[in-house]
């Protein structure tokens, strides 16, 4: 019975262990190209446990997070750079222009461009 009692704890702890992998991963490649079933293998989890422990562990689905990491580092570049959205939705490892303006609004709560014009304290010309 001991044995079953320890076993018991071990998936919390594994699960843990997985997830701390997928989000350092996350962290540090997230300009690239990733899917879901990249970050499963990683684990070497199924993807649907994956989403699992990493929402719970995390509150948030490993995609969410990586959209967001994307978002908030695309947030120094539209306020210490010049270049264009698309130069930096593709920077950030965005599919799209308007996918990453659509991203940007939903967690931001305002455009790209009106986030530039905010951070810069006035609009350029």
């Amino acid at each position: 019975r001991y044995t079953d009692f320890a076993s018991s704890a071990e998936p919390t702890r594994r699960a843990s262990k997985e997830c701390a992998i997928v989000k350092r991963y996350i962290d540090a490649n997230f300009k690239e190209n990733i899917s879901l079933d990249q970050l499963a293998e990683l684990a070497h989890v199924n993807k649907y446990y994956l989403v699992h422990s990493f929402s719970r562990e995390y509150q948030i689905s490993p995609i969410n997070y990586l959209i967001q990491r994307r978002v908030k580092e695309s947030c120094y570049l539209l306020s210490d750079t010049d270049h264009s959205l698309s130069q930096i939705s593709h920077t950030m490892g965005f599919s799209s222009p308007s996918y990453f303006s659509q991203s940007f609004r939903k967690l931001m709560g305002m455009s790209p461009m009106e986030y530039r014009k905010q951070s810069r304290g006035t609009p350029r010309r």
